[in-house]
């Protein structure tokens, strides 16, 4: 299917990390993943925005949106700013659609710089992505949000490559370095290393020690606790039979390709719908299984086991919403400047009231969310320069509290003892 085929289609605790993953899998709580998706409303013939938490029915709320349709596997998740992006379609136009997963602000500007290849850095809110503009010849650029400025940053020769691999690419916000896994002109598989925040443009390309006579790597996934790739492995025999898949972790070094879980209830997957929760590091995807059930796949990558079950009918363009570990542990670099949104918020450590001063006019969203990534507290305010918040019936623990204005966000911690 070419790219224009619509469809309507390091710094977090570990030992707090195991806690959550703990009551994920083993106590069955399912508020902690929140994924963003799309789908072919059947009655109206338009695209609805879907959001709900992983396996859980119950959560799902669906609304509809201005898109009539969009391009396959091009939706990206901008986790500083709450942002869900893809390319779409509306009416005779077709451009960049934005959707503010926090206030629910919606957009479509004409033209996109998304491909089938386009991975967020979490930590600058930059997007990256892969074309290949002419054959053999890898682009990479970097779109600025921001700005709308898309820049060229590279180009990688590759003789023999006549595509990009779709889903095929993640990127690690502690170091700045893109990763892609495509193929070169023996064919054999490669991953690519683009270290995008460096002044002058190099990469590194490692050849993978696949786990059969032929293999197809996608949903690619980056582990930014960890600092780990995670993907999904098709095989195939010497003959090109398919003969199962996998879910394996590539290592960046010597670029053995590790299984560490089949998926033989699995026969299809499902492509553009792969996201990862950086809280918990469950590697998601979505698939068919033997009794022909489509399935959302969640997978433990400390225990790597995992459990199936509930997914939305129709959705596809799956993202995970990872805004609260983006403010957590990238909440200090550079794009906070840039998002410009100043605030303050006493007593802190708070115990019953909380007080938010905000000079700025203007409709403002306040959200307070656990360290389990739930929202608690949710609520739009009118323009003024003070808000009381009660907090009294919170547990003790530390929360973030986020403020979204005219698409600019900003957060804070705070302490309930």
């Amino acid at each position: 299917m070419s790219l224009l085929a619509i469809q309507k289609v390091k710094a977090m605790n570990k030992s707090f990390l195991c806690a959550v993953i703990i009551l994920l899998f083993s106590t069955g709580i399912k508020a902690q993943i929140n994924l963003v998706g799309v789908a072919n409303n059947l009655q109206t013939g338009e695209i609805d925005i879907v959001k709900w938490q992983a396996l859980d029915a119950e959560s799902v709320t669906v609304s509809p949106s201005i898109l009539d349709g969009y391009v396959f596997a091009t939706a990206a998740f901008d986790a500083y700013n709450s942002n869900y992006y893809l390319t779409g379609i509306s009416d005779d136009s077709w451009g960049l659609y934005a959707l503010n997963t926090i206030s629910n602000e919606e957009n479509l500007t004409g033209g996109s710089p998304y491909t089938n290849a386009s991975e967020f850095d979490m930590s600058t809110g930059k997007m990256y992505s892969l074309e290949m503009e002419i054959e053999e010849y890898i682009s990479i650029y970097e779109f600025d949000i921001n700005t709308n400025q898309n820049n060229l940053i590279g180009v990688i020769y590759e003789p023999g490559a006549n595509g990009i691999v779709a889903d095929a690419i993640s990127f690690d916000a502690n170091n700045g370095i893109l990763y892609y896994v495509g193929f070169n002109n023996n064919p054999a598989l490669c991953l690519y290393a683009i270290p995008v925040r460096d002044n002058q443009f190099s990469f590194t390309k490692t050849i993978l020690n696949t786990t059969a006579p032929y293999n197809n790597i996608t949903s690619v996934n980056y582990d930014n606790v960890n600092e780990l790739i995670y993907a999904l492995n098709a095989t195939y025999d010497s003959t090109y039979h398919y003969t199962g898949s996998s879910i394996v972790e590539i290592n960046k070094t010597t670029g053995d390709v590790i299984t560490r879980g089949e998926l033989a209830d699995f026969a299809y997957f499902v492509g553009g719908a792969s996201s990862f929760d950086q809280n918990t590091g469950t590697f998601l995807l979505v698939g068919v299984d033997t009794s022909n059930v489509l399935k959302m796949i969640a997978f433990n990558t400390y225990e790597h086991t995992y459990v199936s079950g509930f997914v939305p009918d129709n959705v596809s363009e799956i993202v995970c919403d990872n805004t609260v570990f983006a403010r957590n542990n990238y909440g200090t670099t550079g794009v906070a400047s840039a998002q410009d949104l100043d605030f303050t918020i006493y007593p802190n450590p708070v115990s019953e009231t909380l007080t938010i001063d905000y000079p700025s006019s203007g409709k403002v969203t306040v959200q307070i969310i656990s360290s389990c990534g739930k929202p608690v507290f949710v609520q739009d305010f009118a323009a003024g320069n003070k808000m009381e918040l009660n907090l009294a019936s919170l547990v003790p623990g530390v929360y973030v509290v986020n403020l979204t204005s005219d698409r600019k966000t900003s957060a804070k911690k705070i302490l309930v003892p």
